[in-house]
C-alpha cells in the first residue's frame, strides 16, 4: 500500500504539530564549581558589539578616516615669515664707511594647483567610505563567529539538561542495566559540563572581559524551518552583502587615489610681499635720508611629476585590482549561497526526521527502561538536528545579506 505524497505530509505536520505541543521540560542547568551568568542571544551580540577588540580597533581606525575626510578640504597655504636684518661687520670696511642696517620684512603662502584640494577632499571621503565598509565586515564577522559559538555553548546545556531528564526517568528502577545506564548517563554529563565551560569561555573572549561568571545561553534552539529561493537569496546576497560594498568602496578609493595623483601633478604658485626700510644715515660727508620700499616675489615650484608617470600606472593598476578582487567576491557570493543552501535543505530534512522520532518517543506506548533509553536517543538527536538546522540556516540567510539576530527560543 503506497501512501500519497498529500496524505503523507498531512501526516508529517500532524506529527510536527504534535511535537511543538509536547513541550520539553527540561530539569535547570545546575554547576557547583563554576559561576555562570544566563544572558540571551541578543544581550550577548549587543555587548560583543561594543566591547570586542577587534570591532574597537576597526571603530577607532574609522574615526580617524573620518577626522581626516573633514579636514581634508581644508587649503594648503604653508605661510613663511621671513625677517632680514641688515649686514653687521664686525669692523669697519674703511675710513667713513657707514653700515645703513636696513631691515627686510616678507611673508609668502603656497596657492594650491587647480584641483589639488578638490581632489584631497574626494579621496579622504572615498577612503573614509572604505574603511566604513571594512569595519562593517570585520563586525559582521565577528557577530556571526560568536552567534556560533553561542550556539555550541547552548547546544551543550540542553544536552546536560538532557541527560538529566533522563537520569531523573531512571529513579523508579532499580536493575543492573539502569544503574548502569545512569553511571554513564552523568559520565557523560561530566563531559558536557567540562564543554560548556570550554565554550563559555570561547563567549567571553569575544567580548574581552575575563568576568567571574561564565556567560550561560539561553533558549532551545527550536527555530521554524522556511523555504528559499536561491535565485533570490544570491539576487539578495550581490546586492545587500558587506563584502559587496567594500569591493564597490575600494574601488571609489583607488579612483579617488589616481585622480589625487593626476592633480598633485599640478604646478603650485608661491607668491610673497616684501618689505624693507632703511633709516638715514651719512657717508663720506654726504647725507641719506630713510629709504622705505615694497617688492613682490612669484616662485613657481617646477618638479619632475610630469616627466615620471610611475604613480599614475599603480594607480590605474590599483584600479584594476579592485575591480577584479569585486568579481572575484561576486563569484564568492555565488558559490557560497549554493553550497550554503544545499546544506540548508538536508538540515532541514535532518530537523523533520528528528522531529518526527522524538514525537514518537514522547508518545510511545513503550513502558520501562526502554522508553527512557529512547526518548533520550531521540532527544540527543532532536538536538543535533536543531543545532545544524539553526548555524545553517543563519549562515544561509547572513551570506545573502540578512544580519537580524536570530532568535533561538
Amino acid at each position: 500500500m503506497q501512501i500519497s505524497s498529500k496524505l503523507f505530509t498531512s501526516f508529517f505536520l500532524a506529527l510536527l504539530s504534535s511535537s511543538q505541543c509536547l513541550a520539553q521540560t527540561l530539569p535547570a542547568f545546575t554547576s557547583s564549581n563554576t559561576k555562570y551568568r544566563p544572558i540571551s542571544l541578543s544581550t550577548y551580540i549587543g555587548e560583543v558589539n561594543l566591547d570586542n577588540p577587534t570591532i574597537k580597533v576597526k571603530k577607532l581606525g574609522t574615526d580617524s578616516a573620518s577626522s581626516a575626510a573633514k579636514q581634508a578640504g581644508r587649503p594648503y597655504l604653508s605661510p613663511i615669515l621671513t625677517y632680514v636684518r641688515g649686514s653687521m661687520y664686525t669692523q669697519t670696511p674703511y675710513v667713513g664707511y657707514a653700515n645703513p642696517s636696513s631691515n627686510t620684512y616678507g611673508a609668502s603662502i603656497t596657492v594650491e594647483g587647480w584641483g589639488k584640494r578638490s581632489a584631497r577632499q574626494a579621496q579622504a571621503q572615498a577612503d573614509l567610505n572604505r574603511q566604513m565598509a571594512e569595519a562593517l565586515t570585520e563586525a559582521k564577522s565577528v557577530e556571526t563567529q560568536a552567534i556560533f559559538a553561542y550556539i555550541d555553548a547552548l547546544r551543550t546545556k540542553l544536552l546536560w539538561q538532557s541527560y538529566q531528564a533522563a537520569i531523573d526517568r531512571l529513579k523508579p528502577f532499580a536493575s543492573d542495566e539502569a544503574i548502569r545506564n545512569n553511571a554513564e548517563f552523568k559520565a557523560a554529563q561530566g563531559v558536557l559540563s567540562n564543554d560548556l565551560k570550554f565554550y563559555s569561555y570561547t563567549l567571553v573572549s569575544f567580548v574581552g572581559d575575563t568576568e567571574k561568571e561564565l556567560p550561560l545561553p539561553l533558549g532551545t534552539l527550536n527555530i521554524p524551518p522556511e523555504n528559499f529561493n536561491v535565485k533570490m537569496l544570491i539576487s539578495e546576497g550581490l546586492e545587500k552583502r558587506i563584502d559587496i560594498h567594500q569591493g564597490k568602496a575600494s574601488i571609489e578609493s583607488a579612483t579617488a587615489n589616481l585622480e589625487a595623483i593626476k592633480a598633485n601633478k599640478g604646478i603650485d604658485l608661491m607668491p610673497g610681499i616684501y618689505y624693507t626700510e632703511t633709516p638715514a644715515y651719512s657717508t663720506s660727508g654726504l647725507d641719506y635720508g630713510a629709504q622705505k620700499s615694497f617688492s613682490f616675489l612669484l616662485s613657481i615650484p617646477i618638479g619632475n611629476g610630469f616627466m615620471i608617470d610611475s604613480d599614475v600606472i599603480a594607480g590605474s593598476n590599483s584600479i584594476a585590482e579592485q575591480e577584479v578582487n569585486l568579481v572575484a567576491t561576486k563569484t564568492k557570493v555565488i558559490t557560497e549561497i549554493n553550497q550554503t543552501y544545499l546544506q540548508y535543505e538536508a538540515a532541514k530534512e535532518r530537523l523533520e526526521k528528528a522531529n518526527i522520532a522524538y514525537s514518537m518517543a514522547k508518545t510511545s506506548k513503550s513502558v520501562g527502561l526502554k522508553s527512557v533509553l529512547e526518548l533520550r536517543e531521540a532527544e540527543y538527536e532532536l538536538f543535533d538536528a536543531r543545532t545544524v538546522h539553526a548555524k545553517t540556516l543563519i549562515l544561509l540567510k547572513r551570506l545573502s545579506g540578512h544580519f537580524d539576530i536570530p532568535n533561538l527560543n
